[in-house]
């Protein structure tokens, strides 16, 4: 090999160099820096979702304890409240004081107890001939009680015979320590 570039003129000897410098730069460059490169770009990448994802795990860290700290305020709440009514008997009186009580169809509870060691009481109301202010009013009554009452579900259905008045089914649920 060497007899054969000893017998090149000084012009091709140039020439023949240059391409194999050339041709090994290419190799050294498509075997060796390109893939360092391209994996280097993808670690960055990598890096960059996984600072996202540590973002996000801390956010969700502090909404976690966030709600773990109300949760406990809630269970002190429920612990000292004594008021030894029922969500049924409450909104049974509310009812009585807002004179809904004769339009009242049916009243059905329920209770379930939870993971957590609390009851979770609840009661379905059924009233008809009511218009909306009356059940926005109930609705502001109830859930002003004691009971920390909170409304779940609404539906409302107008009348056939007199449009300005509605049927109702209420659900409202409450938590009580078991």
């Amino acid at each position: 090999m060497f007899e054969f570039f000893r017998k090149l003129s000084p012009r091709e000897k140039v020439l023949t160099l240059a391409a194999s410098i050339f041709v090994g730069g290419a190799l050294l460059f498509g075997a060796v820096i390109s893939p360092l490169l391209s994996s280097q770009g993808r670690y960055q990448n990598l890096a960059e979702r996984q600072l996202e994802n540590l973002q996000q795990f801390r956010e969700l860290a502090a909404e976690y304890l966030a709600l773990s700290r109300t949760l406990e305020e809630m269970e002190v709440s429920l612990a000292r409240k004594t008021t030894g009514t029922s969500l049924l008997a409450a909104m049974e009186g509310e009812a009585r004081k807002l004179g809904l009580a004769d339009k009242i169809t049916s009243m059905k509870p329920l209770s379930r107890d939870l993971e957590s060691g609390m009851l979770e009481t609840s009661v379905e109301l059924k009233i008809e001939k009511i218009n909306l202010a009356e059940i926005t009013g109930f609705l502001k009554a109830v859930e002003g009680t004691d009971l920390m009452a909170r409304t779940t579900r609404v539906r409302l259905k107008t009348r056939f015979d007199d449009p300005q008045l509605l049927d109702a089914t209420i659900l409202v649920m409450a938590l009580e320590a078991a």
